[in-house]
Parts: C-alpha cells; sequence; structure tokens
C-alpha cells in the first residue's frame, strides 16, 4: 500500500526510556505490532535524570565576626591566648580550604569599634597565607568593649563590598558572630539588636549564627540564641553544648539538585493546519504543505496579497519562500495582515544560537507590548521581542519556535500566560505537549506520553519516568539543509519525519529561572515496520542560558 497525500502512520511506542526506547507502528494492511526489543546499549531501564548535582553554581561565603573585648583576658579570662577561638576556626578553615567554591572572612570587634582582618577590598579571600594571618591575629590584642553594633555595622559593610565586587556571583553569606559577653554599645535596646540583625540577612543570601563561650549567663546566651532566630541561622552555648566543632553550625553547599521541569517529543514535519487538522510539513515551518498549495492558489486573486508575495509563492519544500531570514509562517502575517517585519537581517541574524529553531531575526519579530514572565523580576528583564540568548523567553517551559509554530502568534513566546488558555476545553500546555491543534483539540491523534518523577539515584540526580504509545508520522517531501534555513538537522528523505526530543532543566532552588536545554533530532523512515528512537541521553546536544541573556540564570 502507497502513501497518498496526509496519509499518516502511527507510531506505537515502547515506553522504555533511558538509553534507548523502543518504537514499532501498524502498517496499513493492519498486519501485527512489530517491537524491536534488543536494548543492548540500555544502562538504565525506563529513567531519564537531570544533570547531577552542580557544586558550581554558587560560592560559600563564611565571615567570621569574633569578640577581642578585654573579658577573654581578665581574671579569669574567658578565652586567654584566644586558645578557643583560633583553635576552633583554625580547625575548621583548615578541614574545608580546599573546598574551591568557598571563600573566607575574618572581623575582628573590640573597644568601640571593629575591623577586616582581611586586606581584600571585599573582606573576602580564598588565600591560605592570608587566612592563616587573620586566624593568628587573634592570639593578642584583647581588650575594651564588646561592639556589637559595630561589629554588625562591619559585617553588612563587608557584605555590600563583596557583592559589589563580583555581581555576576552567586553566594551563600554564613556569618558567625563570636562573643563570650553583652553588647556595650545598643545601651539596652534589643530591638534595635533584633532590626539591625534582620537588616543584614535581607541584603543577600545571608544567615546569621552566634556562639556564646562566656560564663554561664542565661540572659547574654538568651541574647545571642534570639539573634541566631533572627538571623536565620543556628546558637551555640559552649556552658551546655561543649566546645564543638564548627561543622554543627555550619553546612556547606556541596552540590545543587537540577529538576527537569518539562519533556517534550515533537514531530517537527506535522504542523497544526487551518482546517483544525494536523498534517505534513515537509519544511518543518510551521505551515502544512496542503496550506500553502492553497494559499498559492487563493492568494493569487488578492492583488494586496500578490504584492506583498512579490511575484514569489509558497513552497513546501523551502522554508524561506519569500525571505532568506525569515521563515515562511512568520512571512505568512505579513502577507495576510500586513504586519511589520524585521527588514534589517543580515548573515550574522541567520544564527540560531540558543536553539530554539527561531534564528536572531526571528526573533524580533516575537513582541509582546505587555509581556509576562514566571516572576516579576524575569518580567522586567524579558523585554518586549524574543531574546535570541534565551530559548524560552517567557519562561513557561516551551521554546520559542514551537510556541510559535503551534500557534502562529506573535506574542505567544512573550507571554507566559497563554499556556493557561483553554481551547474547547483544552488548556494551551496540554495541546503543545499533546501536539494538537488548538483551532480543532478533537480533529487529531493526541500524543499520549507521561512523564513522572521516579526517584533520587545514587549520584544525587532527580530521575524520571516517560512513556509514550502514540506518536504520527506523516507522508512528506524530501529536503536539503539548503531548504530548511540551513539546518542540517530539519534535513530528511522523502517520508522522513525529523522528531525532536527535548527537555528544560534548572536548578532546583530555581525551578522557575533560565536554566538548560537538551535536545536531540531523530529521523524516523515512514516505510519502515519496525524503529528504534535512540534517546541515549548522553548523546544530547545542550544550550545553557548565560548572563549574556536578559534574564540572569
Amino acid at each position: 500500500m502507497r502513501l497518498k497525500g496526509s496519509v499518516k502512520r502511527r507510531i506505537l511506542v515502547g515506553a522504555v526510556l533511558g538509553m534507548g526506547i523502543l518504537f514499532g507502528f501498524q502498517n496499513c494492511d493492519q498486519t501485527k505490532l512489530s517491537l524491536i526489543t534488543e536494548l543492548a546499549s540500555a544502562k538504565s531501564t525506563g529513567e531519564i535524570c537531570a544533570i547531577e548535582p552542580t557544586d558550581t553554581e554558587s560560592y560559600t561565603k563564611i565571615l567570621f565576626v569574633v569578640d577581642k573585648s578585654g573579658s577573654n583576658v581578665a581574671n579569669p579570662g574567658t578565652d586567654i591566648g584566644a586558645v578557643y577561638r583560633m583553635g576552633t576556626i583554625g580547625n575548621f578553615y583548615q578541614k574545608h580550604q580546599t573546598n574551591v567554591y568557598s571563600k573566607w572572612g575574618m572581623i575582628a570587634f573590640q573597644n568601640s569599634g571593629a575591623l577586616s582582618l582581611i586586606p581584600d577590598p571585599s573582606g573576602f579571600t580564598q588565600d591560605p597565607a592570608i587566612m592563616q594571618a587573620a586566624i593568628s591575629s587573634l592570639a593578642a590584642g584583647d581588650n575594651g568593649g564588646t561592639p556589637y553594633q559595630a561589629a554588625i555595622a562591619a559585617t553588612r559593610a563587608a557584605i555590600n563590598a563583596d557583592i559589589n565586587a563580583n555581581p555576576m556571583q552567586r553566594s551563600i553569606y554564613v556569618v558567625v558572630f563570636i562573643s563570650d559577653g553583652a553588647p556595650s554599645d545598643y545601651g539596652g535596646n534589643e530591638a534595635a539588636i533584633d532590626a539591625d540583625v534582620r537588616d543584614l540577612t535581607s541584603l543577600s543570601d545571608v544567615t546569621f549564627s552566634t556562639v556564646y563561650y562566656g560564663p554561664p549567663n542565661p540572659t547574654t546566651s538568651g541574647r545571642m540564641q534570639r539573634m541566631a532566630q533572627v538571623g536565620g541561622g543556628q546558637f551555640l552555648d559552649t556552658n551546655v553544648d561543649g566546645r564543638i566543632p564548627l561543622d554543627n553550625l555550619i553546612g556547606f553547599k556541596s552540590g545543587e539538585p537540577w529538576v527537569i521541569k518539562n519533556f517534550n517529543v515533537t514531530n517537527l514535519n506535522a504542523a497544526p493546519c487551518d482546517d483544525g487538522s494536523i498534517d505534513g510539513d515537509s519544511d518543518a515551518d510551521g505551515l502544512c504543505d496542503k496550506d500553502e498549495l492553497r494559499y498559492n492558489a487563493e492568494f493569487r486573486d488578492d492583488s494586496q496579497k500578490v504584492f506583498r508575495m512579490a511575484n514569489k509563492t509558497f513552497d513546501p519544500k523551502n522554508r524561506n519562500s519569500f525571505d532568506p531570514y525569515i521563515n515562511d509562517s512568520i512571512y505568512y502575517k505579513y502577507i495576510v495582515f500586513s504586519e511589520q517585519l524585521p527588514r534589517d537581517c543580515g548573515p550574522a541574524d541567520l544564527v540560531d544560537e540558543d536553539r530554539d529553531l527561531a534564528n536572531k531575526c526571528e526573533e524580533r519579530y516575537f513582541f509582546s507590548s505587555s509581556p509576562s514572565g514566571p516572576t516579576q523580576t524575569w518580567t522586567a528583564a524579558m523585554g518586549q521581542d524574543g531574546d535570541p540568548l534565551n530559548f524560552d523567553s517567557d519562561g513557561d517551559g516551551f521554546t520559542d519556535g514551537f510556541e510559535f509554530y503551534m500557534t502562529r502568534n506573535k506574542s505567544a513566546a512573550m507571554d507566559r500566560n497563554n499556556v493557561t488558555q483553554p481551547f474547547l476545553g483544552i488548556r494551551l500546555d496540554e495541546i503543545f505537549t499533546k501536539h494538537l491543534n488548538w483551532r480543532n483539540p478533537y480533529g487529531s491523534s493526541a500524543y499520549d506520553g507521561v512523564f513522572r518523577f521516579n526517584r533520587v539515584n545514587e549520584n544525587g540526580q532527580n530521575c524520571y519516568t516517560y512513556n509514550q504509545t502514540v506518536l504520527p508520522i506523516y507522508a512528506v517531501s524530501g529536503v536539503n539543509a539548503s531548504q530548511v534555513s540551513g539546518n542540517p538537522s530539519l534535513a530528511h528523505g522523502p517520508n522522513e519525519n525529523v522528531v525532536m526530543i527535548s527537555f528544560i532543566q534548572s536548578p532546583e532552588r530555581d525551578p522557575n529561572g533560565p536554566g538548560e536545554l537538551r535536545y536531540i533530532f531523530q529521523k524516523i523512515s515512514a516505510p519502515l515496520n519496525q524503529l528504534n528512537l535512540n534517546l541515549k541521553v548522553e548523546a544530547y546536544q545542550s544550550y545553557r542560558v548565560g548572563n549574556a541573556a536578559r534574564v540572569k540564570p
């Protein structure tokens, strides 16, 4: 039986996802389903995992704020020769100094002031010699009062200086306030102490922990415990807990888990058609082949459309029938609605740096006068047109190009809220995932993929399962790379479909932040009776949103 016109064959997918997935499909003569059962390259059973936790995403910056008042050496002194302070801090530093994602600071407070013992303008260092010198300097010179207020002010200044010196560096600040006595400069104003600690922790990702090592004193230890509570940190009283290591107080971030927030399988040679169906799209431009041929016949009687077509016609085998920088689905909006298009594009604009199947010129067409992202910060930064360095400009989990090709709406990629819009009772995000036509969501076969969290594996990765049994393919014409915007991944033979499998992942701490796109293209030949769709995750290409994008990671 030969394929005719838009005759489709349905692929039945055996759901084993990891290094491979099993696919088979029924022949037109309704012969028995034939499935590939060999998984020679498989090393996991039905899972796909986010990348391993990373410790490169943030620095842990430890700032010791140390009491050097006269009570340390009085008779009896609480810590003569700074034995406890030097030993505890020194041992902790020796244990963790090789952590390349840590930085260290030291502030000493006494008399009526406080002073950073780190000469770097930022107040933090990774130089062992500098840190050892700061620790050693604690051994002598204890005298005067216990100026809490000056110490907290100096701590605030150090963190502000580091933020200003390293604006692109994500940092976690761990303040450890160590004292043996009551404040000498707040005049008994406990509310002012709490307010200053609260103001300090509002600067950034800051926690404020306290250690009391003086003689038993419920009032003083209770005050320091309350300061730790206000500062979101922990409290140690050496009279109760003993002189225990700081490891019980400070936790390093050794890894930061990632989550997969959206997983998509989509046939790029299947487009939503004007009649509500899904049908073949040979050049993957978002226009059905049958619609392109129909436009040529219908538009020739409309002088305005003919004028805008400039004596050219839609070619189902050419993604750029009218303009080398703008694909036909975007140019269609100019022909039909006389929408303004980017006209200052050149060869440099052909690049699709963020891998969303829209080049830099086409991203300038994606536009919303009232853009919306997942957070106020995102919305404020995103601008009104597509970001060529962020594959998902509005942060809704769908790539910019995909959103436009599925809706032909120029604001779709800039409007996070559009995915909640219902069409005949089905939300747009479900229409996207099931690869339906919004004009008639019930008029075509729906993908039935199910993506679920499964477990955290031994490497700390969040792992998921994916199952799918329906993936229609279509009769299409073959195209070479020059016919599909120069993208060799979109080139294919006659009756061969290009399927894109992709997922978006982001750090668990910031699931609504820009993350990383992992993707692979698989070419499927319709005449085959069986096939193996390779989903080997290690083979995926990737693009991670960087600091040059409008919304920063």
